[in-house]
C-alpha cells in the first residue's frame, strides 16, 4: 500500500510504509477534439523500477478472465494465450512509465445516453494509445492500452503468421496485470465501471512504456 505524502506543483509524491519508495505523479491536463467540441482529459504519469510492476502480475488469474469472458480470447497474436511472458518480454528493461488518461463523461452529454460511456471510453483510449506510440522510444516498447487493432481480422484467424510484426504491440491485461489495483495503489486512482442506465462520473485507460 502507498501513502500519500505531498502535492506541489502538480507532482504528487507517495510513498511506500515499509520500503520508502518515492513514487512522483505527473498530473497535466491535455485538449483534444471529438465532433467539433474541446475534450479535456487528465494525464498521469508515473516512473518506477520494473520490477516493482511485478507486485501487480497474476497472469493465470487474470488470463482465466480473458478465457471466460473476452470475445479477443485466442483471436488476435496479442491476447492470452499468445502473449508471452511478461518475465522474458521485459527482460532488456529496467524501468516502466505508467500512463493514466482520464476523462470525464459529461464532456460527452451532447450524445444519447446509451453511447456516452461507450463513446467516452473509446475516445481517452484511442487518444492514450497515440499518445504511446508517439511517444515510445527507440530503445523501448509500448505496452498499448488495449488489444491490437492495427488490422480489420487478426491473421491468427487464418492460421497465419502476424503481418506487421513490428507494429505489434501487448496491454497490460493480456499480460495478466491486475490494471485496477495497479491504479488502486500507484495512481490513488478509482476506477469507475459503466452499468445498464448508469454512466460513471469518468472513464480511465492505462498504458506503459518499457525503458532501458
Amino acid at each position: 500500500m502507498l501513502y500519500k505524502l505531498f502535492l506541489r506543483k502538480q507532482l504528487l509524491y507517495f510513498c511506500d510504509k515499509l520500503n520508502i519508495t518515492m513514487i512522483e505523479v505527473k498530473t497535466d491536463t491535455i485538449v483534444k477534439h471529438f465532433k467539433n467540441r474541446k475534450i479535456e482529459m487528465e494525464r498521469k504519469v508515473l516512473e518506477i523500477p520494473k520490477s516493482e510492476i511485478f507486485l501487480f502480475l497474476n497472469k493465470e488469474e487474470f488470463n482465466s478472465h480473458c478465457r471466460n469472458a473476452c470475445p479477443n480470447h485466442n483471436s488476435k497474436w496479442t491476447c492470452p494465450p499468445n502473449c508471452p511472458n511478461f518475465e522474458d518480454y521485459s527482460e532488456s528493461y529496467s524501468k516502466i512509465q505508467l500512463f493514466l488518461f482520464v476523462t470525464s463523461t459529461k464532456q460527452f452529454d451532447f450524445l444519447p445516453q446509451e453511447e456516452c460511456s461507450l463513446e467516452a471510453y473509446n475516445f481517452t483510449k484511442e487518444e492514450l494509445q497515440n499518445y504511446l506510440r508517439i511517444n515510445e522510444p527507440i530503445d523501448g516498447k509500448m505496452i498499448a492500452a488495449n488489444s491490437c487493432e492495427v488490422c480489420a481480422t487478426c491473421s491468427i484467424i487464418n492460421g497465419k503468421p502476424c503481418y506487421f510484426p513490428e507494429k505489434m504491440r501487448y496491454n497490460l491485461v493480456a499480460f495478466g496485470f491486475n490494471v485496477e489495483k495497479i491504479l488502486t495503489e500507484l495512481f490513488q486512482h478509482e476506477l469507475k465501471w459503466s452499468a445498464e442506465n448508469i454512466i460513471p462520473e469518468y472513464v480511465s485507460s492505462v498504458g506503459a512504456i518499457l525503458k532501458k
